[in-house]
């Protein structure tokens, strides 16, 4: 009974228990808290095949934001120490002070600057002294300028390239130069004439270096010598030298001088027959012999003639040849000791250049040359040959050819050419 008692009591409870309803707490939805984001992950996709690790994308670094106007408020995160390095040094550039240039200095420094090339620019094209900017303003006062060698060097400098461009001998060329500095600077002069003062005393250098005291001509050479005077024309090939024996004959003929041809050039084709045309047109007797006959023999008939026949001048034709031709220069050895001509000409050309200089000295050390006789002087118009021969070697310019006719043989002027060259 007393068990049974005590399950009755236990029912009683128990059915109280469910009896009572439940309060159900519902929370509002302000209450419910938001679950925290987690890291998102990046997970690739089974197409891409990538499965053997997981990429995590680092969040992107916030970007500084600097005000132009007030860069000294701007906070930099302290992680990161370059960008603070960075913005100090913009705070330095900008708060750093400016230095301020005198507005009345720099501009007068400019403007002297650019005028200075333009100044040079009119010089160059001038090609002529230019004072300074200084000794302009006081031969503008005084009239009269003294020259100084800064105001000649780009003067000398721009003629000294003409003159090598122009085929001058090297060591001319700095003669000259040299020449035209020691006259030229300290001389005084008024600024009106200057350029003339200039002029004059190029010229003047020029005549010197082509005046020789050894000149001559052929006229006055011939005068009270004893028949027949014996003149040895030789030079290269091409440079007109048999064209020039014939115009030479036709100088002494139009004196009244009776002349008589040495065909002595018995080694180069036609070369006979070439002077049988010359002397068929001029009327002048042409002695010769047949190719690869001895030079020195055809020479000696000549002369023989001429003595026979009472002939002024016996003009002798000789082989073109090199300065390197050794058995060439000894034919002519051999002519200078049999016959003993009075006169040795060398033929050349105007256009030749420093070449010819140097075929000039070997031949005047073998044989000696009394004169130069120039051809083709109608085509150099710059005339730097005829500056250079006399300087260099001691030899006379004594003739030029100025073109094809019988007539175009001038006797040499120094003046003449010097003016010619400066035109």
């Amino acid at each position: 009974p007393a068990s049974k008692a005590k399950e009755e009591k236990e029912l009683e409870i128990s059915e109280s228990v469910i009896s009572e309803p439940i309060e159900e707490k519902i929370l509002e939805p302000e209450e419910i808290p938001e679950p925290e984001e987690e890291e998102k992950i990046f997970e690739p996709e089974k197409e891409s095949g990538i499965t053997e690790s997981v990429l995590e994308v680092p969040e992107p670094e916030p970007e500084l934001e600097i005000q132009d106007s007030e860069p000294e408020q701007v906070e930099i995160p302290e992680p990161k120490p370059v960008a603070k390095i960075t913005e100090q040094k913009h705070k330095l550039e900008q708060t750093k002070p400016k230095k301020i240039k005198p507005a009345d200095a720099e501009p007068e420094i400019i403007e002297e600057k650019q005028a200075l090339p333009q100044y040079k620019e009119e010089k160059d094209k001038k090609k002529g002294i230019s004072l300074s900017p200084f000794k302009a303003i006081k031969s503008f006062i005084t009239r009269e300028v003294e020259i100084s060698s800064e105001d000649v060097n780009d003067l000398l400098d721009n003629l000294e390239l003409e003159m090598l461009e122009a085929d001058v001998e090297m060591g001319v060329a700095e003669l000259i130069r040299t020449e035209l500095e020691s006259k030229l600077v300290g001389s005084k002069i008024k600024k009106e004439n200057l350029d003339s003062h200039i002029k004059q005393i190029i010229s003047d250098t020029f005549v010197d270096l082509m005046s020789s005291e050894k000149s001559f001509g052929l006229l006055e050479f011939m005068e009270g010598r004893e028949k027949p005077v014996k003149i040895v024309f030789f030079g290269l090939n091409g440079t007109g030298k048999t064209t020039t024996i014939a115009k030479v004959a036709h100088l002494l003929m139009e004196n009244n001088k009776k002349v008589v041809f040495a065909a002595a050039d018995t080694f180069r084709a036609a070369a006979i027959e070439q002077m049988q045309v010359h002397a068929d047109r001029l009327e002048v007797k042409l002695i010769k012999r047949d190719y690869g006959a001895d030079p020195t023999s055809v020479g000696y008939d000549a002369v023989s003639y001429a003595k026979a026949h009472g002939i002024d001048a016996v003009l002798i034709d000789t082989a073109g040849r090199q300065d390197t031709n050794i058995n060439l220069i000894n034919e002519l050895k051999k002519m200078e000791r049999v016959l003993k001509p009075d006169l040795k000409l060398y033929v050349g050309e105007s256009i030749a250049g420093s070449s010819m200089i140097e075929q000039i000295c070997t031949f005047h050390k073998e044989i000696g040359i009394d004169g130069v006789i120039l051809t083709k002087l109608d085509c150099d118009p710059k005339g730097g040959t005829v500056l250079s021969i006399t300087k260099a070697t001691g030899i006379p310019v004594v003739y030029i050819g100025i073109g094809q006719k019988y007539e175009d043989l001038e006797p040499f002027d120094a003046q003449s050419m010097a003016k010619r060259i400066l035109s």
